[in-house]
């Protein structure tokens, strides 16, 4: 008797592709509140351009809460003057609603346009007057005048600034400013006249929390030589910094209220270190690819000296390809230990570590020296040869006396 194994067939799916119609109809069908957020998120060029679907689309895009202009690319597509430019922000400038906030007015400019210094200015200080939260400006070396940094002195509603390419020939005084309300600051490629400015720029913002800096610059060179009175000055609400060429903007500005701070090193470092009362956590970056500097591990030790409070250490060694300086490094034992080695240091990291001689000296140093130390983490350059130098790393690390863990990574 033969007999039929019966299978269910398995049930065919039915997927129904939606129409471009049904598409449009569930986007319109979104409110206000979250097409003008999704719209916020595009430049806003693209973002006017959803006008063309209906009569809806214009004020939302004029209710939008970003504003993001970047000449460079409205320029190329349109093949517009500099003047249309100016003229085309202005236009949506004054279509919005005076009491309309701004939360991020972004700007960049052209850099093959022959701008109008005067018009860009007028358009960030009616931005800045609108309530604007973040300020993001990409100036291509337009230099700033008329007004333009008292405007943002006195703002009540700006909490970040970005400043990129532009130079700022307005004279800046020392004042007490109560009315800033600036948390975050980020510093690119920005020349000042003076350091009185420069430093006078940053007294500027008392509530300044974040302060990001990479190639702050003095028009023309000079060098800064700080007064008795000067170094009482602070940012005492800062939290974190981070420093690139740090050279120009002078480190007792930071000295009271840091907490955490990263440098990077580009060329040997000659200015005078103060005390860091409250950093816990540094990351020193070395990047000095063929300049020697025979001294910098002591200055790396002259940091630690002067952080007592001093938990997490982070050295960065950028690979320098050919640069054989480091053999010319000098290390030599303090007579007294660091206070932050000495009951406070927890961590410490070395990055693309080369065993030079100063490197083992210092880590054999910290290893020693401090009493409360957890972990000393090794990374290694990744151009070495890491069977051996692990091996030679680890013999004489293991030698140290210590209460540490050591751990090293390829």
């Amino acid at each position: 008797m033969s007999t039929k194994s019966s299978k269910k067939q398995p049930q065919r799916l039915s997927i129904r592709t939606r129409t471009r119609e049904e598409d449009d109809s569930r986007v319109s069908s979104l409110p206000d509140s979250i097409l003008c957020h999704i719209l916020s998120f595009l430049p806003t060029k693209e973002a006017f351009a959803t006008t063309i679907l209906s009569k809806r689309w214009k004020p939302l895009c004029l209710s939008v809460s970003t504003l993001d202009f970047d000449f460079n690319d409205i320029s190329r597509l349109t093949m517009k003057t500099a003047s249309d430019l100016s003229r085309l922000v202005n236009s949506v400038m004054l279509s919005r609603h005076n009491t309309l906030p701004i939360q991020t007015f972004r700007l960049k400019c052209c850099p093959c346009r022959i701008w109008d210094a005067d018009d860009i200015i007028e358009l960030i200080i009616s931005a800045i007057q609108r309530r604007t939260q973040t300020l993001e400006l990409n100036m291509m070396f337009i230099n700033v005048h008329k007004n333009f940094v008292s405007n943002l002195f006195t703002c009540r509603t700006l909490t970040v600034l970005k400043l990129k390419n532009l130079t700022i020939w307005e004279v800046i005084p020392q004042i007490n400013n109560n009315i800033s309300q600036l948390k975050t600051l980020y510093l690119e490629t920005v020349c000042f006249v003076t350091h009185t400015h420069l430093i006078n720029f940053l007294l500027s913002f008392p509530l300044l929390e974040e302060l990001e800096a990479n190639d702050v610059l003095i028009t023309p060179p000079t060098r800064f030589v700080p007064k008795k009175a000067d170094k009482i000055k602070c940012l005492r609400n800062l939290v974190t910094a981070k420093l690139s060429d740090q050279e120009q903007i002078p480190l007792f500005l930071l000295s009271r209220a840091l907490t955490s701070l990263s440098i990077k090193i580009t060329w040997p470092c000659f200015v005078h270190v103060p005390v860091f009362y409250n950093l816990t956590q540094m990351e020193i970056f070395s990047d000095l690819k063929l300049l020697s500097w025979p001294k910098k591990w002591m200055w790396i030790l002259e940091m630690l000296q002067n952080t007592p409070k001093l938990q997490h250490l982070i050295i960065h060694e950028e690979i320098e390809n050919g640069n054989n300086h480091e053999e010319y490094s000098w290390w030599e034992d303090p007579k007294i230990a660091p206070e932050c080695l000495s009951s406070q240091l927890k961590t410490c990291l070395f990055r693309n570590y080369r065993g030079n001689k100063c490197e083992l000296r210092f880590a054999e140093y910290v290893m020693r020296s401090s009493k409360v130390l957890i972990n000393m983490t090794i990374h290694c350059a990744c151009d070495i040869d890491l069977i051996n130098a692990k091996f030679q790393m680890l013999h004489k690390l293991c030698r140290c006396p210590r209460e540490c863990k050591v751990v090293v990574f390829d």
